[in-house]
């Protein structure tokens, strides 16, 4: 019993590595540490509660309340990375990476290893698809963009044609300030335009 639980344990531990690897390559937070610990203690406590009914003599015990308990645990963690700052939500993503990561140690802390091992190359797969949301502007961000105020006109012209969703405008001195959501793609269709014009302009990531 023992040997099996000890190799549950370092297959837990390979794969919280790998999880947090990919996190950290990619500049993102609850890195190798964090998911290591996640799921090699996700991966103990489902293996004790398995194996608990067999090590007491308890065949009628129930693995699956102190499997529910690492659930709610998990919940707690992943709710205290979650931050709201201004209009946008973040941490939501590393919350769900927490929690399915404890999700993966359950599962191979109670033997489903196959499961464990494909939902490990999933979530592997997180990162190139964001890259592709942003190829394609499938995601948008707030920017705030600001031109001398001559070229208001121009402004909106290039923001009609590109559908862009203009939530405040302002004019401040002698130019016009425009706090938009966009996506990349968006975001440099309209830069294109406004060199093509000539136009000299600012534009950052903000929040709303």
């Amino acid at each position: 019993m023992d040997t099996v639980i000890v190799g549950r344990l370092v297959l837990s531990f390979i794969v919280g590595v790998i999880i947090g690897f990919d996190r950290e390559r990619s500049g993102k937070a609850a890195g190798i540490r964090t998911q290591m610990l996640v799921c090699v203690g996700s991966a103990l406590l489902a293996s004790i509660s398995v194996h608990i009914g067999d090590a007491f003599n308890k065949p009628t015990a129930d693995p699956a309340r102190l499997m529910a308990q690492i659930v709610t645990g998990i919940g707690f963690l992943g709710a205290g990375v979650i931050i709201k700052n201004g209009n946008k939500v973040q941490g939501v993503t590393t919350a769900a990476t927490i929690w399915i990561t404890a999700a993966l140690g359950i599962a191979i802390g109670s033997g489903f290893y196959l499961s464990a091992v494909v939902t490990t190359i999933l979530v592997l797969l997180l990162n190139p698809i964001a890259k592709l949301q942003y190829q394609y502007g499938l995601k948008g961000d707030f920017y705030t963009i600001k031109v001398p105020f001559k070229y208001e006109q121009l402004l909106e012209k290039i923001f009609d044609m590109r559908l862009v969703d203009v939530r405040q405008r302002s004019v401040l001195s002698n130019e016009v300030k425009a706090l938009i959501h966009s996506s990349h793609q968006s975001n440099r269709e309209i830069i294109a335009l406004l060199k093509k014009k000539k136009v000299p302009y600012e534009i950052t990531l903000t929040e709303e």
